[in-house]
């Protein structure tokens, strides 16, 4: 058994903000409250006014089974738990893309070792002409499938993708992108884009593409996710999808939340990202639908790239970015700054993707598994500087943020501890 007291209790699914303690035992949580008292048989961790929240789960993390090193699975789990993430769901183009039930199998191997809790998430197209084996890979355990970020282009094609994963009520993501209008670009369209020379394509390009495949989810009857939304368009239409009935959710990319489309001006490769960085405005849009519980889940998006795929000029660099160790403090940052309370920042990292998925965790309801971060939401911090478990190349690097995670706990069990600094 474990005690921790002197703990600030957050709930995103409930809403609550209170001091206590929270007991564990055989990796559930059995009770928490202001006045639990500890007993002479179980272990007392004193957190000291820290706050005590579910642990974060994470539904779109890039990293390869296959690999040994930084983009290796083993890797991409330390920075999980560094972050305060005990729940991480591999995204369906990680390794060499996840299209058969072998491919699922090999991640459900993997987590047998890894720290934090392992899933999949496969992919529904093997090609651009045909589907993947969809119904094998739900069967051998994937949460949900998706396009691995590179949109169906035969909207004949979506359609049966859609309609087949709807008789198995499996959820389909599906990155909404007019492959016309992207195709070759790599920065949103803007006056910017137009001095640098950088191939662009129009914000509207989402917005567009989500409409194609609301329509097709109503066609079919498919449970849809529109995968990482970065425009105020995109986020109208996918309210309006919402509001006709349709079952629906949103992903944002955590980046997005923190950089603009002038964070490219200097051509950092840093900042190459897909999809591209977008407006000031759509920052703030993305900021306001995240407080207003219109978007579902925050990803991460972490890819950790190499040092030297980076280093090429902007347009040849390869996108992506590190970045599970900066989930918590991105959001603890927003809380800090006024947009949210803590608790609504919470939520997409918590309740909100175990929802969508199927999750036990992600509340600190009685009986639910004892998934827990203990963090720090007021301290402040630069990223990147002092210890990190991820080295790979991150548009958060340098920036100054708040939110440190003290301790992650898994199934009952400390999976990362930060030692005293």
């Amino acid at each position: 058994m474990m005690l921790f007291e002197n703990a600030r209790l957050i709930d995103p699914a409930s809403g609550r903000d209170e001091f206590g303690a929270l007991r564990i035992r055989d990796g559930l949580i059995v009770e928490s409250g202001p006045d639990l008292t500890p007993s002479d048989d179980e272990r007392v961790i004193d957190v000291k006014g820290a706050a005590l929240a579910p642990a974060l789960i994470d539904m779109r993390c890039t990293a390869d089974p296959a690999s040994t090193g930084a983009r290796g699975v083993d890797a991409a789990a330390r920075a999980a738990a560094a972050g305060g993430v005990a729940t991480l769901v591999l995204s369906p183009e990680s390794g060499d893309g996840f299209k058969r039930p072998e491919d699922i199998a090999a991640v459900d191997a993997a987590a047998l070792t890894s720290a934090v809790r392992l899933y999949a998430a496969g992919l529904c197209v093997s090609s651009q002409e045909d589907m993947a084996e969809i119904g094998l890979m739900l069967r051998a355990g994937a949460l949900y499938l998706g396009d691995g970020g590179q949109p169906i282009l035969d909207t004949r094609l979506a359609r049966r993708v859609l309609a087949y994963t709807a008789g198995f009520d499996a959820w389909v993501s599906l990155r909404p992108e007019d492959t016309g209008l992207s195709r070759g670009t790599m920065a949103t369209e803007s006056d910017l884009s137009m001095r640098l020379g950088l191939p662009s394509r129009p914000a509207q390009s989402e917005a567009m593409a989500l409409k194609r495949d609301a329509a097709l989810a109503a066609l079919t009857g498919a449970r849809l996710i529109f995968d990482r939304v970065t425009t105020q368009d995109a986020l109208n239409a996918a309210a309006d999808a919402r509001a006709s009935g349709l079952e629906v959710a949103v992903t944002a990319p955590l980046t997005h939340l923190s950089f603009n489309d002038l964070d490219t001006g200097g051509l950092d490769p840093r900042y190459r990202l897909e999809p591209p960085l977008r407006s000031e405005s759509d920052r703030e849009a993305l900021i306001t639908a995240l407080a207003e519980g219109r978007i579902d889940a925050i990803v991460s998006d972490h890819v950790a790239c190499t040092n030297e795929s980076k280093a090429h000029p902007f347009p040849e660099a390869a996108p992506g970015a590190a970045s599970l160790e900066a989930l918590l403090p991105v959001l603890c940052t927003l809380a800090q700054d006024g947009h949210m309370s803590l608790a609504d920042a919470l939520r997409p990292v918590t309740c909100g993707p175990a929802d969508i998925l199927g999750l036990e965790q992600g509340r600190l309801d009685n009986g639910a598994p004892a998934d827990l971060v203990v963090f720090d939401p007021n301290a402040p911090f630069v990223y990147g500087r002092g210890p990190m478990q991820c080295r790979a190349p991150s548009a958060f690097s340098g920036r100054r943020m708040f939110g440190k995670a003290l301790i992650t706990i898994a199934e009952g069990a400390i999976i990362y501890q930060l030692e005293d600094e």
